[in-house]
């Protein structure tokens, strides 16, 4: 399994504020559609107060975390999908 962060850090890729019922939502359809990928965790969305951060998922690899949020949410803002490994 590999761990998968997607970026948002720029103008382009940076999250959007939501409202609570928005993001409950969202949230929503994710899970409902992650119900499909029993091999596929996400972890949580983290950023800042101006939207910019990170998404962290466990998955097979980075295209099928890519292809999960094209299906929520059509084609997302994000600066970039990367698989790391823990190296301390």
């Amino acid at each position: 399994m590999a761990r998968v962060i997607v970026f948002h850090y720029t103008d382009r890729g940076k999250l959007p504020k939501l409202s609570e019922e928005e993001l409950n939502e969202i949230k929503k359809k994710f899970y409902e559609e992650l119900k499909n990928h029993p091999n596929v965790w996400f972890n949580g969305a983290f950023v800042d107060e101006d939207g910019r951060g990170i998404c962290e998922w466990e998955a097979p690899n980075a295209e099928v975390v890519e292809e999960i949020v094209k299906r929520v949410i059509g084609e997302p803002p994000a600066d970039g999908t990367v698989v790391v490994k823990r190296v301390l």
